[in-house]
C-alpha cells in the first residue's frame, strides 16, 4: 500500500518563488513506511469544479530510507493542463503511486 506513503496539503492559487505569480500549489510529503529504502513516483491529477481531469504531473523521492520522509511542493505547467485553462483547477488527487525498492 505504497498509497499510505503520500500525503497532500492543502493545495491552492499563490504567488511562488519557484512556480511563479498565481501557480496552483500543492504541497506533498512522502514518508517511506516500508522496511526498506525505496524511490518513489507521484502522479498528480488537477480537477476543475466538475472533478474532470484538465491534466496532470509528477513527483519523486529518489532512495528515500526507511522511515525518512521527502517533502515539497509542485505545481503544473500550462502544457501539462490539456482539457481547461489553470484557473480552472479546483483541486487536485493523487492517482497513482510506485514504490521501487532501492
Amino acid at each position: 500500500m505504497a498509497a499510505r506513503d503520500v500525503e497532500l496539503g492543502k493545495a491552492g492559487f499563490q504567488d511562488h518563488d519557484v512556480w511563479g505569480p498565481g501557480a496552483y500549489v500543492t504541497p506533498y510529503s512522502i514518508t517511506n513506511r516500508g522496511e526498506e529504502g525505496a524511490s518513489y513516483f507521484v502522479g498528480l491529477e488537477f480537477l476543475d469544479g466538475d472533478g474532470d481531469v484538465l491534466g496532470s504531473t509528477g513527483v519523486t523521492a529518489d532512495k528515500l530510507g526507511v522511515g525518512k520522509t521527502s517533502k515539497g511542493d509542485t505545481a503544473p505547467l500550462e502544457a501539462e493542463i490539456r482539457n481547461g485553462e489553470l484557473a480552472d483547477i479546483r483541486s487536485v488527487r493523487v492517482s497513482t503511486v510506485e514504490r521501487t525498492p532501492e
